[in-house]
């Protein structure tokens, strides 16, 4: 049942729907304001031209009107608009006293029909204003106070024309224009569908290279892939990688495990079988040595569980102090001290916990051996090549040593250099395992004082390239 509102949340974060989606309203407000302007530069010439017409058509009727015999004014001649002849055509003029409003004079067009003059008009030489015409047109009026020669008074020579047609005009502009930039947005919006299905194929190949990574027909992500995408494809590689390497290290140390618990059981089993006044001291000592394997065993899968997948970011100098303040503590009846020096700023790339077991091991197998101090230096170390800044950890002690030859072995799991120190023997191989796993190593060397010097290289940072 809830199989198909999941289906329908994923469907709505598709990075293809986001992305056509969001062009396809940048493109329609874009078009949108782009028609609105577009109308307007038609609309405005085209009023300009009307305008014109109207100004030239009224200074022609003022041109073509004189003072007759009987001091009254007549049209000298045609204006050459056929409109004015045709009755309620839409264009008209008229003529008329400013003082009285008297129409003296009128276009055959408008018939019985007179343009109203008001008083708004007197003292105004020239206006631009809208009517309502005979048969319920909308008018633009143009009109101009004329004083002619000859005659007294001033006169009021008016033009009126339809201003429907220059709506009509300007409607069927802007329908015209509507369906065209809608084909233009169906088409803008098409091509950009395209170009990011076009764009979204490597993901589509990479998630059917992950599908055959999921069903066993493949390993890694394989084919080319754009540079945006390719980091990607090496990162998931890597973690591939990572992943078959955990599982190949899960199956040896259980398979080891088993090997190793395989002799204590048989040991066991036989006496068991056939007890023995030793049967104590056998099962005791057996059962030690598979606890010391259960506990190697059990550390190195949570610090191959652990790294290094997700690391975190650890202030290196809290934990050298804790460390140090802990084994004091312990060495105390020795009379073992330990120095740290540390820069402030500095951090390890990983979780504390590993950090603290590793330098644990370190530290304490120093202060078993040290005669009075054990040296805990750190240093940012920037390597080429290494893929970013590191840290280097020495732990020196001022003890005997120990022989070169012997130093390789001391790392195998259940070597000692001394038994007759308490140990199990596990501790420098778990570092080894630890460091390892975070692209760092571990080494011996000899000691400025004459000890040993334990060397820690694992990846570091400043504090101030993370914050």
């Amino acid at each position: 049942m809830s199989s198909a509102p999941e289906k329908q949340s994923h469907t709505g974060q598709s990075i293809a729907v986001r992305l056509i989606g969001a062009a396809g309203l940048w493109v329609a407000i874009m078009l949108i304001v782009g028609g609105f302007l577009l109308s307007n530069l038609f609309r405005g010439p085209l009023e300009q031209s009307f305008e014109q017409r109207m100004e030239f058509l009224l200074d022609s009727l003022i041109a073509a009107v004189e003072v007759g015999h009987n001091r009254e004014l007549f049209q000298r001649q045609s204006l050459g608009e056929p409109r004015f002849l045709r009755q309620y055509s839409g264009w008209y003029w008229q003529i008329a006293r400013l003082e009285n409003g008297k129409v003296i004079a009128r276009s055959r067009s408008m018939w019985d029909f007179e343009l109203a003059v008001s008083d708004v008009h007197k003292g105004v030489l020239r206006q631009v204003s809208r009517t309502e015409g005979p048969l319920g047109q909308r008018l633009q009026l143009l009109e101009k106070q004329i004083t002619v020669e000859g005659m007294d008074g001033a006169y009021l020579f008016s033009v009126a024309a339809d201003r429907q047609d220059l709506i009509d005009t300007v409607d069927s502009f802007n329908v015209t224009l509507s369906w065209s930039l809608g084909v233009l947005w169906v088409g803008l919006v098409l091509a950009v569908f395209l170009q990011v299905r076009f764009g979204l194929l490597p993901l589509q190949r990479m998630r059917r290279s992950l599908a055959d990574i999921r069903e066993g027909r493949a390993e890694r992500l394989t084919g080319s892939f754009p540079k945006e995408v390719s980091s990607l494809a090496e990162e998931l590689n890597g973690l591939l990688d990572h992943t078959t390497e955990v599982l190949g290290r899960a199956r040896s140390h259980v398979g080891n495990l088993a090997h190793a618990l395989k002799t204590p059981l048989a040991v066991l089993g036989n006496e068991s079988a056939s007890p023995t006044d030793k049967m104590p001291h056998i099962v005791d000592e057996q059962t030690q040595l598979m606890r010391r394997h259960v506990d190697h065993h059990l550390a190195r899968a949570r610090a191959m569980g652990q790294a290094p997948l997700l690391r975190g970011q650890t202030a290196l100098l809290p934990v050298l102090g804790a460390v140090a303040r802990t084994l004091e503590k312990i060495y105390a009846h020795d009379g073992v001290s330990i120095v740290v020096s540390a820069p402030e700023r500095l951090t390890f790339r990983g979780e504390q916990h590993d950090l603290e077991e590793m330098l644990g091991n370190l530290v304490d197998n120093a202060c078993k051996w040290a005669k009075s101090e054990v040296s805990l230096t750190a240093e940012a170390l920037s390597e080429a090549g290494s893929g970013g800044l590191q840290i280097r950890l020495q732990i020196d002690d001022d003890g005997l040593g120990v022989p070169a030859e012997k130093r390789d072995e001391i790392f195998r799991r259940g070597e000692r250099a001394d038994e007759s120190t308490p140990g199990s023997g596990l501790g420098l191989s778990i570092v080894r395992d630890i460091a390892t796993l975070y692209g760092g190593d571990v080494a011996l060397s000899d000691a400025p004082s004459g000890g040993l010097r334990a060397t820690l290289v694992l990846p570091g940072a400043v504090l101030s390239e993370i914050t």
